[in-house]
């Protein structure tokens, strides 16, 4: 009898201290890095991100991707999942907010990308 009003003395404690409790779930929350000279966070972020840059001379091209999200500067013309956002001022910053971009706090609205010329098509052997 004793074993069971403790564990019902427990139980009341345990569930009167459940209302100042509270979880913030912030796994997460944003990612961020560096490419070039420009800052890029994107929310929400995402565990699985990867990054690389490349310097040809004057050309410089620099990827973030962050789970669905793509962020390409290629000498300094922002790219975010095949919509471009414009020339970049050296330092500016980048966000990226559930699918809004702002460069340096404005907001920008993207334009496709428009493909390179792909010339004649190759013909191939049918056999």
């Amino acid at each position: 009898m004793r074993r069971i009003f403790c564990l019902g003395l427990m139980l009341l404690v345990a569930v009167s201290m459940l209302p100042g409790c509270s979880f913030n779930v912030s796994v997460n929350a944003e990612s961020d890095t560096d490419l070039g000279s420009h800052h890029v966070v994107v929310k929400p972020g995402n565990a699985l991100t990867t990054s690389s840059s490349a310097t040809f001379g004057d050309k410089a091209t620099h990827t973030f991707e962050c789970g669905v999200v793509r962020v390409k500067i290629e000498n300094e013309i922002l790219v975010v999942n095949d919509l471009s956002y414009g020339m970049l001022e050296e330092g500016q910053s980048i966000e990226i907010d559930h699918g809004k971009v702002f460069v340096a706090g404005q907001e920008r609205t993207g334009k496709p990308v428009e493909a390179p010329d792909q010339g004649e098509r190759v013909k191939q052997d049918v056999k």
